[in-house]
Protein backbone atom coordinates (compact mmCIF):
# COMPACT_ATOMS: atom_id res chain seq x y z
CA UNK A 1 0.00 0.00 0.00
CA UNK A 2 3.30 2.23 0.79
CA UNK A 3 4.49 1.65 -2.19
CA UNK A 4 1.59 3.18 -4.62
CA UNK A 5 1.00 5.75 -2.04
CA UNK A 6 2.89 8.47 -3.66
CA UNK A 7 -0.01 8.71 -6.58
CA UNK A 8 -3.41 9.47 -4.45
CA UNK A 9 -2.31 13.11 -4.08
CA UNK A 10 -1.03 13.96 -7.46
CA UNK A 11 -4.30 11.88 -9.04
CA UNK A 12 -6.84 13.76 -7.17
CA UNK A 13 -5.32 17.03 -9.16
CA UNK A 14 -5.81 15.46 -12.44
CA UNK A 15 -9.20 14.09 -11.39
CA UNK A 16 -10.58 17.60 -9.93
CA UNK A 17 -9.96 19.30 -12.83
CA UNK A 18 -12.73 17.98 -14.80
CA UNK A 19 -13.84 14.42 -13.30
CA UNK A 20 -17.10 14.45 -15.44
CA UNK A 21 -14.73 14.56 -18.82
CA UNK A 22 -12.18 11.89 -17.44
CA UNK A 23 -14.13 8.95 -19.52
CA UNK A 24 -14.54 11.50 -22.94
CA UNK A 25 -10.45 11.16 -23.11
CA UNK A 26 -9.05 8.97 -25.44
CA UNK A 27 -5.20 8.34 -24.91
CA UNK A 28 -3.26 7.50 -27.94
CA UNK A 29 -2.22 4.07 -28.81
CA UNK A 30 0.44 3.07 -28.90
CA UNK A 31 1.57 4.69 -25.94
CA UNK A 32 3.24 7.63 -26.30
CA UNK A 33 5.44 9.22 -23.69
CA UNK A 34 4.27 12.89 -24.39
CA UNK A 35 0.56 13.29 -24.45
CA UNK A 36 -0.50 17.02 -25.34
CA UNK A 37 -4.13 16.92 -24.65
CA UNK A 38 -3.83 20.94 -24.32
CA UNK A 39 -1.95 21.40 -27.34
CA UNK A 40 0.15 23.82 -25.88
CA UNK A 41 3.69 21.99 -27.98
CA UNK A 42 4.60 22.58 -31.56
CA UNK A 43 5.36 18.99 -33.01
CA UNK A 44 8.71 19.49 -32.79
CA UNK A 45 8.78 20.25 -29.41
CA UNK A 46 6.61 16.81 -28.38
CA UNK A 47 9.62 14.91 -30.77
CA UNK A 48 12.11 16.94 -28.64
CA UNK A 49 10.64 15.94 -25.21
CA UNK A 50 9.70 12.43 -26.12
CA UNK A 51 13.59 11.47 -27.45
CA UNK A 52 15.03 13.47 -24.42
CA UNK A 53 12.37 11.30 -21.90
CA UNK A 54 12.81 7.89 -24.34
CA UNK A 55 16.58 8.36 -23.90
CA UNK A 56 16.56 8.93 -19.89
CA UNK A 57 14.68 5.76 -19.36
CA UNK A 58 17.47 3.93 -21.28
CA UNK A 59 19.98 4.87 -20.23
CA UNK A 60 18.65 5.42 -15.90
CA UNK A 61 15.90 3.27 -15.80
CA UNK A 62 13.92 6.71 -14.62
CA UNK A 63 10.95 6.92 -16.58
CA UNK A 64 9.70 10.02 -17.23
CA UNK A 65 6.01 10.80 -18.83
CA UNK A 66 4.30 14.09 -19.69
CA UNK A 67 1.02 15.02 -19.78
CA UNK A 68 -0.72 18.68 -20.89
CA UNK A 69 -4.27 19.12 -20.05
CA UNK A 70 -7.25 21.41 -20.06
CA UNK A 71 -10.75 20.83 -19.45
CA UNK A 72 -10.57 16.69 -19.73
CA UNK A 73 -8.60 14.84 -17.58
CA UNK A 74 -7.33 11.22 -18.14
CA UNK A 75 -7.47 11.05 -14.25
CA UNK A 76 -6.37 7.43 -13.30
CA UNK A 77 -5.83 6.19 -16.42
CA UNK A 78 -2.50 7.69 -17.06
CA UNK A 79 -1.55 4.67 -14.17
CA UNK A 80 -2.49 1.87 -16.56
CA UNK A 81 -1.58 3.92 -19.84
CA UNK A 82 2.24 4.11 -18.70
CA UNK A 83 2.91 1.75 -16.55
CA UNK A 84 3.55 4.39 -13.47
CA UNK A 85 5.33 2.79 -10.54
CA UNK A 86 8.19 3.60 -8.03
CA UNK A 87 10.79 4.62 -10.79
CA UNK A 88 8.33 6.86 -12.47
CA UNK A 89 7.91 10.68 -12.69
CA UNK A 90 4.77 12.18 -14.02
CA UNK A 91 4.77 15.79 -14.80
CA UNK A 92 1.69 17.45 -15.42
CA UNK A 93 0.81 21.09 -17.07
CA UNK A 94 -2.65 22.24 -16.22
CA UNK A 95 -3.15 25.10 -18.51
CA UNK A 96 -6.23 26.38 -16.49
CA UNK A 97 -3.96 26.90 -12.96
CA UNK A 98 -1.70 29.89 -12.32
CA UNK A 99 0.81 27.77 -11.25
CA UNK A 100 0.09 25.57 -14.22
CA UNK A 101 3.21 22.54 -13.16
CA UNK A 102 2.60 19.93 -10.84
CA UNK A 103 5.07 16.53 -10.11
CA UNK A 104 4.34 13.46 -9.35
CA UNK A 105 7.33 11.09 -8.61
CA UNK A 106 7.43 7.66 -7.05
CA UNK A 107 9.28 6.47 -4.12
CA UNK A 108 12.56 5.41 -5.41
CA UNK A 109 12.85 8.49 -7.75
CA UNK A 110 12.55 10.26 -3.92
CA UNK A 111 16.02 9.13 -2.88
CA UNK A 112 17.27 10.82 -5.97
CA UNK A 113 15.32 13.90 -6.30
CA UNK A 114 14.15 14.78 -2.42
CA UNK A 115 11.11 17.12 -1.98
CA UNK A 116 13.11 19.94 -1.50
CA UNK A 117 14.23 19.85 -5.49
CA UNK A 118 10.36 19.41 -6.30
CA UNK A 119 9.44 22.01 -4.48
CA UNK A 120 12.47 24.73 -6.04
CA UNK A 121 11.63 23.20 -9.61
CA UNK A 122 7.88 24.02 -9.28
CA UNK A 123 8.86 27.51 -7.71
CA UNK A 124 11.10 28.29 -10.36
CA UNK A 125 9.49 27.47 -13.30
CA UNK A 126 5.69 26.48 -12.69
CA UNK A 127 5.33 29.92 -10.97
CA UNK A 128 2.99 32.48 -13.10
CA UNK A 129 5.48 34.77 -13.61
CA UNK A 130 7.97 32.81 -15.13
CA UNK A 131 5.07 31.47 -17.26
CA UNK A 132 3.57 34.94 -17.95
CA UNK A 133 7.50 35.70 -19.45
CA UNK A 134 8.10 32.18 -21.13
CA UNK A 135 5.11 30.53 -22.26
CA UNK A 136 3.78 27.13 -20.44
CA UNK A 137 5.59 25.06 -23.25
CA UNK A 138 9.36 26.91 -22.24
CA UNK A 139 8.18 26.41 -18.35
CA UNK A 140 7.84 22.61 -19.60
CA UNK A 141 10.48 22.20 -21.67
CA UNK A 142 13.05 23.70 -19.17
CA UNK A 143 11.68 21.51 -15.75
CA UNK A 144 12.37 18.60 -18.72
CA UNK A 145 16.02 19.69 -18.81
CA UNK A 146 16.51 20.15 -14.99
CA UNK A 147 15.16 16.31 -13.92
CA UNK A 148 17.32 15.16 -17.27
CA UNK A 149 19.84 16.69 -15.73
CA UNK A 150 19.84 15.97 -12.34
CA UNK A 151 19.10 12.28 -12.91
CA UNK A 152 22.06 11.65 -14.96
CA UNK A 153 24.53 13.57 -12.45
CA UNK A 154 22.80 11.07 -9.89
CA UNK A 155 20.36 13.02 -8.04
CA UNK A 156 20.71 16.01 -6.31
CA UNK A 157 19.16 18.31 -3.50
CA UNK A 158 18.98 21.83 -5.76
CA UNK A 159 17.49 22.85 -9.35
CA UNK A 160 20.46 22.76 -11.56
CA UNK A 161 21.22 26.77 -12.78
CA UNK A 162 20.95 29.89 -10.93
CA UNK A 163 18.33 32.93 -12.36
CA UNK A 164 19.95 35.65 -12.70
CA UNK A 165 17.50 37.48 -9.60
CA UNK A 166 19.09 34.95 -7.03
CA UNK A 167 22.67 35.16 -8.37
CA UNK A 168 22.68 39.08 -7.66
CA UNK A 169 21.36 38.31 -4.19
CA UNK A 170 24.30 36.00 -3.27
CA UNK A 171 26.83 38.61 -5.29
CA UNK A 172 25.38 41.36 -2.75
CA UNK A 173 25.93 38.82 0.38
CA UNK A 174 29.46 38.14 -0.86
CA UNK A 175 30.04 41.92 -0.91
CA UNK A 176 28.87 42.24 2.62
CA UNK A 177 31.08 39.74 3.48
CA UNK A 178 34.46 41.31 2.13
CA UNK A 179 33.10 44.40 3.74
CA UNK A 180 32.79 42.82 7.12
CA UNK A 181 36.06 40.80 7.01
CA UNK A 182 38.16 44.00 5.61
CA UNK A 183 36.63 46.25 7.98
CA UNK A 184 37.40 43.89 11.15
CA UNK A 185 40.85 43.77 9.66
CA UNK A 186 42.10 47.13 10.36
CA UNK A 187 45.65 47.03 12.14
CA UNK A 188 45.74 48.49 15.55
CA UNK A 189 48.45 49.79 17.77
CA UNK A 190 50.92 50.34 14.91
CA UNK A 191 50.04 47.28 12.68
CA UNK A 192 48.77 47.33 8.95
CA UNK A 193 46.86 44.60 8.82
CA UNK A 194 45.28 42.36 12.03
CA UNK A 195 45.12 38.62 11.59
CA UNK A 196 43.34 38.79 14.66
CA UNK A 197 40.04 40.89 14.03
CA UNK A 198 40.36 39.18 10.54
CA UNK A 199 39.73 35.25 12.17
CA UNK A 200 37.36 36.97 15.45
CA UNK A 201 35.28 38.06 12.79
CA UNK A 202 35.39 35.07 10.53
CA UNK A 203 31.90 33.62 11.96
CA UNK A 204 29.95 36.69 10.26
CA UNK A 205 31.73 36.95 7.01
CA UNK A 206 31.78 33.08 6.25
CA UNK A 207 28.05 32.74 6.80
CA UNK A 208 27.95 35.99 4.26
CA UNK A 209 30.54 35.10 1.55
CA UNK A 210 30.13 31.12 1.91
CA UNK A 211 27.33 30.10 3.30
CA UNK A 212 24.47 32.35 1.35
CA UNK A 213 26.72 34.28 -1.15
CA UNK A 214 29.32 31.52 -3.01
CA UNK A 215 27.60 28.33 -1.67
CA UNK A 216 24.26 28.89 -3.43
CA UNK A 217 26.27 29.49 -6.45
CA UNK A 218 28.56 26.21 -6.42
CA UNK A 219 25.56 24.40 -6.20
CA UNK A 220 23.45 25.21 -8.39
CA UNK A 221 25.79 25.68 -11.50
CA UNK A 222 29.67 25.07 -12.44
CA UNK A 223 29.63 28.40 -14.31
CA UNK A 224 33.18 29.85 -14.02
CA UNK A 225 32.24 33.30 -14.87
CA UNK A 226 29.46 33.60 -11.55
CA UNK A 227 31.85 31.47 -8.82
CA UNK A 228 34.65 34.35 -10.48
CA UNK A 229 32.58 37.18 -9.81
CA UNK A 230 31.33 36.07 -6.48
CA UNK A 231 34.92 35.94 -5.51
CA UNK A 232 35.86 39.18 -6.81
CA UNK A 233 32.88 41.08 -4.91
CA UNK A 234 34.14 39.50 -2.29
CA UNK A 235 37.82 41.11 -2.15
CA UNK A 236 36.26 44.27 -3.41
CA UNK A 237 34.05 44.44 -0.63
CA UNK A 238 37.25 43.47 1.66
CA UNK A 239 39.16 46.23 0.55
CA UNK A 240 36.23 48.34 0.52
CA UNK A 241 36.35 47.80 4.53
CA UNK A 242 39.96 47.25 4.82
CA UNK A 243 40.15 51.40 3.24
CA UNK A 244 37.13 52.86 5.76
CA UNK A 245 38.94 55.07 7.94
CA UNK A 246 38.63 54.41 11.45
CA UNK A 247 38.11 56.76 14.05
CA UNK A 248 41.13 57.39 16.08
CA UNK A 249 40.97 57.07 19.99
CA UNK A 250 42.17 60.58 22.10
CA UNK A 251 44.90 59.34 23.94
CA UNK A 252 45.43 61.75 26.69
CA UNK A 253 48.78 63.04 28.04
CA UNK A 254 49.16 61.70 31.88
CA UNK A 255 51.05 64.87 32.51
CA UNK A 256 47.97 66.42 32.24
CA UNK A 257 45.25 67.00 34.80
CA UNK A 258 41.68 67.75 34.03
CA UNK A 259 40.38 70.99 35.01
Amino acid sequence: MAKSGWWIGGLIALMVACPAAQAQVTLPQPPVPVVDLAEQLTPSQRQQLSDKVSALEKNSGFKVRVLTQKMNSPGRAVRSYWGLDDRSILVVLNVLENNPLDFNVGLDVRQKLPRVFWQELQGRYGNQFYVQDNGRARALMEAINAIDVSIRQGGRASVPGIPREHWLFTFVLSICGGLVAGFASHGREGEFFSWKGFLISSPMWFILFIAFGLGPVLTRTSDLALIAQNFGGFFAGGLTGFLIPTPKRERRDPNLSES
